[in-house]
């Protein structure tokens, strides 16, 4: 029973060490939209957004989140006076959401909401580090691409800061900036910008959509809970492993097996 419990015991050590540990990044962002192209967008899921163009020219806000651990392995690409990283990555691991002043949202990140243009849309995130000696800042970029033929579904959410701000090339970042207000409270000036654009058809009817807007405000963090345990795809063969191990008589529950599995348990 001794050998069996060390074979047990490496398993379980084997299964919980190849648990992996994802940190989530969120945060919030607001500013002021721009002018929409609205053709037929009363078609699509997206309707009450863009109804009446009630959001044009508006305040907005929106959140965002995105799994690091999803996110793939960074491509580094260097370019004269800057660094760059980029994660892009097939899957949903990126999601942002745009909340107009008519109280309606917007998921530019679509996939609950609607079909899928392409079978395999793409999630990035984007982070740059400039410096030619006068001028130096960090950018910030998430990015959704959806595209198959003539129709699309596209997103993308920039931030530029001074260089301190922005943690490096790092997917964790953590900091929160504002654009300054004038005397009667109004931001002055953009940090960055939002854009959006989709184009399809439904029902036989052709439909664009568009906009841009300015951020005056941004936060990132990672989320309160960042790290969470993901149970490793090892559990799969635990149970067929002890099946295996109880009809080898290795797991006999009566008397002393008993009590030394349930010793094992405990410690």
């Amino acid at each position: 029973m001794k050998s069996a419990k060390k074979v047990i015991g490496c398993i379980f050590a084997l299964v919980f060490s190849q648990s992996a540990f994802a940190i989530i990044i969120e945060g919030t962002f607001s500013g002021r939209l721009g002018s929409f192209i609205n053709d037929n967008m009363d078609v699509t899921a997206d309707a009450k957004f863009w109804h009446n163009n009630e959001n044009e020219y508006q305040p907005f806000t929106g959140t965002f989140w995105y799994d690091t651990e999803l996110a793939g392995p960074p491509i580094n690409k260097e370019r004269i006076n800057s660094s760059l990283v980029q994660y892009i990555q097939e899957g949903d691991w990126l999601h942002t959401t745009v909340v107009g002043a008519n109280g309606e949202s917007l998921e530019v990140n679509s996939r609950g909401s609607s079909r899928s243009f392409s079978s395999n849309p793409i999630d990035g995130v984007s982070i740059e580090q400039y410096d030619n000696g006068l001028i130096s800042y960090g950018r910030l970029t998430m990015f959704y691409d959806d595209f198959k033929g003539n129709s699309h579904r596209a997103g993308s959410l920039l931030i530029v800061a001074d260089t301190p701000v922005i943690n490096g090339l790092n997917l964790t970042q953590s900091f929160q900036i504002a654009s300054d207000l004038d005397a009667n409270d109004q931001p002055i000036g953009s940090l960055g910008s939002i854009g959006f654009g989709t184009r399809g058809v439904k029902n036989g009817i052709h439909y664009e959509g568009q906009f841009w807007g300015s951020l005056t405000q941004f936060e990132i963090h990672p989320r309160a809970s960042a790290v969470v345990s993901e149970p490793s795809s090892l559990f799969l063969f635990l149970g067929p492993l002890m099946l295996l191990f109880w009809r080898a008589g290795l797991l006999s529950t009566t008397g002393q097996n008993q009590r030394e599995l349930i010793y094992f348990a405990k410690n």
